[in-house]
């Protein structure tokens, strides 16, 4: 099983040539940008954030920003009591990517629907979350193939 440090370290590394494939891939730098920025918030969303216990960010978050740190714990702090350590719904590869983008986002959604807000980005707000989303997906698709294979 490898440390968080390692999977940081693993998701810088992967943000670049993340960004130069889906970038190519799909032909625009947006999704390349969002790709690259989304493997690089995969230290973040990691799927170790159904752990009950402090992950490597959230070390690093309180140490940089004390406060901000705890509020970003006490809102995980639900997800980590519903979700087991390990689970197929936080680690699995794509599932537990979107079941954490659907948690980080439903406050946003609730407020939208509750305002009657409809938002309508342009195209390259678009390009870029889909690339973010990929970059993200690629971060924990990294994340699981390290601790299968109980690397670093």
């Amino acid at each position: 099983m490898a440390s968080g440090a390692s999977h940081a370290k693993a998701s810088i590394i992967a943000s670049i040539p993340a960004g130069l494939v889906i970038g190519t891939s799909l032909g625009s730098i947006f999704y390349g940008l969002g790709a690259s920025l989304g493997s690089i918030l995969g230290i973040a969303l990691t799927p170790d954030l159904d752990q009950e216990m402090t992950t490597f960010f959230e070390w690093k978050l309180i140490r940089k920003t004390g406060p901000l740190g705890f509020l970003w714990m006490a809102f995980w702090a639900p997800y980590s009591l519903l979700i087991p350590h390990r689970s197929f719904w936080s680690h699995f590869p794509i599932i537990g990517t979107l079941i954490r983008l659907l948690y980080i986002t439903m406050p946003t959604i609730a407020f939208c629907l509750w305002k009657g807000y409809t938002p309508n980005p342009p195209q390259y707000i678009i390009d870029a979350l889909i690339g973010a989303l990929i970059g993200l997906a690629a971060s924990d698709i990294l994340h699981w193939f390290m601790d299968s294979c109980c690397l670093l």
